[in-house]
């Protein structure tokens, strides 16, 4: 058993005296392997919102940075600081027509520069700014907020009682008393004279309307059924009846 342990053993010392030869006659040295580097990526300077600004947010000196950004990833309208060294200085004070989240690059055409009011600045056009009177009793015990939308509710009185139909359905909230969706910070907002709601022309006149003959209560959509095409559940009642002239007729909501 010991012959054959020093046999294996020679071998083994053989081999690696023929490996190491053979080493020594390619160039004395083992292979190396070459590892590059990538080529540094090439940034540019674009502002970017430094936190959220929603929709009717006035731009503040706080609200936008600088940040790196790949250059061939930058994408198409967005401000970059080799084009628009001074574009912190020309933003301010301009108004969000559209929610803005941080970090997210700011596009000139999602902000508005006019002399004109804020409220007419970021009406759709076409749309119409009503007022109606509200209390938090009407409005959802207070958690309706600006850019929700609701449903109109109008009551008014009867010889019977009381009569409770839904004018108006799907209708934006533009301010809650004189706060805004750019402006809110708090959860829920406590409405102690008016709500402003976007409508149409013909719209505008049966709020009116109603607002003569009974109380508006403002019914919050949910999320998932509030967008701009969303289907109306119930279409039976649209209008309220009024007396002009001693002729009664209706004013309706389309």
């Amino acid at each position: 058993m010991k012959i054959a342990r020093i046999f294996v053993l020679a071998i083994a010392v053989a081999a690696g005296i023929i490996a190491f030869r053979m080493v020594m006659l390619s160039g004395g040295k083992p292979e190396q392997v070459v590892v590059t580097e990538a080529p540094e990526q090439k940034k540019a300077l674009v502002l970017v919102a430094k936190k959220d600004i929603q929709l009717g947010g006035k731009l503040a000196a706080e609200d936008m940075t600088w940040a790196d950004w790949p250059e061939d990833a930058i994408p198409l309208g967005v401000v970059s600081k080799a084009v628009n060294p001074g574009a912190e200085e020309d933003y301010l004070g301009r108004i969000a027509k559209a929610p803005i989240f941080a970090g997210e690059p700011i596009r000139p055409e999602r902000l508005i520069n006019t002399d004109k009011g804020f409220m007419a600045a970021i009406l759709p056009k076409g749309k119409r700014a009503i007022a109606v009177s509200v209390d938090a009793e009407t409005t959802a015990g207070g958690f309706i907020l600006p850019g929700d939308k609701v449903d109109l509710i109008l009551t008014r009185k009867s010889d019977t009682g009381a009569i409770s139909e839904t004018i108006l359905e799907n209708v934006r909230v533009l301010a809650i008393d004189t706060t805004t969706a750019g402006e809110q910070d708090k959860k829920s907002l406590n409405p102690k004279k008016t709500a402003t709601l976007e409508l149409t022309l013909s719209q505008s006149e049966v709020v009116a309307q109603a607002q003569k003959v009974g109380t508006i209560d403002l019914a919050l959509r949910s999320a998932q059924d509030s967008a701009d095409d969303a289907v109306a559940e119930d279409t039976r009642r649209r209008g309220v009846s009024y007396v002009k002239f001693g002729v009664t007729s209706q004013a309706g909501s389309q």
